[in-house]
């Protein structure tokens, strides 16, 4: 990117400022060109701002020198701990043995619930018009009509009726009372009668459970072993701060004083 003026925004600019973005949320930046974009227009902004504040004679103030030493030493420390991370990558097998280890120790963290899969037609309103619409689309659904061709028809729930009624997968207690116990009285397979809650008459058909179950570890394996490097490399980087405060002296009479100066 450049100006009339010759100031210009290099790839290499771009990439230095995409590194401050989490690695996590990196990918999501690059997959959005309008962010990208964004990014790019914000590095321009800031570097003609700085032209100007050159030109205004804001480099050399007190101020703006102390704030650049304080950006040069932080770019700095930051580089100096990407090595010492570099020196203490932990190998493979280190990392595979802590991810087991939190596999076994927080074995509740990776229980999935018993899940029921179901459908329903909604009928809104709890008259007696409404459960009357709700038994004859019963009817046809025993007569053999298809369930989820009904429900994308006459459905009144704006959700699942467009999907044929499908409601996905969920855990025991996530529906209101009366449409938990009827799911609870039926088979895989099975068709409810009319049921009303506090939304109207419901149609419920009960497509599949599974039983409770515990992701297995190749699932979460990579999502634990991110986990021991973020800690193993915390750690060292607290070592190596520790290390390099170990004759560090503080005047707390010192301390006091400046914040009471700063109020």
């Amino acid at each position: 990117m450049q100006t009339p003026g010759g100031a210009q925004v290099t790839e290499k600019d771009l990439a230095a400022e995409l590194q401050r973005v989490p690695p996590q949320a990196r990918a999501n930046v690059l997959a959005k060109p309008d962010t990208v974009q964004l990014i790019l227009k914000t590095l321009m902004v800031r570097r003609l701002l700085a032209q100007e504040a050159e030109a205004n004679g804001l480099a050399a103030t007190p101020e703006v020198q102390a704030l650049r030493r304080i950006n040069d030493e932080r770019v700095l420390s930051e580089a100096r701990m990407l090595q010492v991370d570099a020196d203490n990558e932990a190998d493979e097998a280190a990392l595979e043995s802590y991810a087991r280890g939190k596999y076994q120790a927080e074995a509740k963290r990776f229980e999935v619930p018993a899940q029921t899969h179901a459908r329903h037609i909604l009928i809104a309103g709890e008259g007696d018009e409404s459960r009357a619409r709700a038994e004859a689309l019963l009817a046809e659904l025993k007569g053999g009509a298809d369930f989820e061709e009904l429900a994308k028809e006459h459905s009144q729930d704006p959700g699942s009726g467009r999907k044929g009624g499908d409601l996905g997968f969920f855990p025991e207690g996530r529906m209101v009372p009366e449409f938990d116990a009827a799911l609870k009285a039926m088979e895989p397979g099975g068709l409810s009668e009319p049921v009303k809650t506090q939304f109207g008459w419901h149609l419920i058909q009960l497509v599949e459970r599974r039983p409770a179950d515990k992701r297995p570890f190749e699932e979460v394996r990579e999502e634990l072993m991110r986990e021991a490097r973020t800690r193993i490399l915390g750690e060292k980087r607290a070592a190596k701060a520790a290390a390099l405060l170990k004759d560090a002296e503080y005047k707390d009479d010192a301390i006091q004083a400046f914040a009471d100066k700063m109020r």
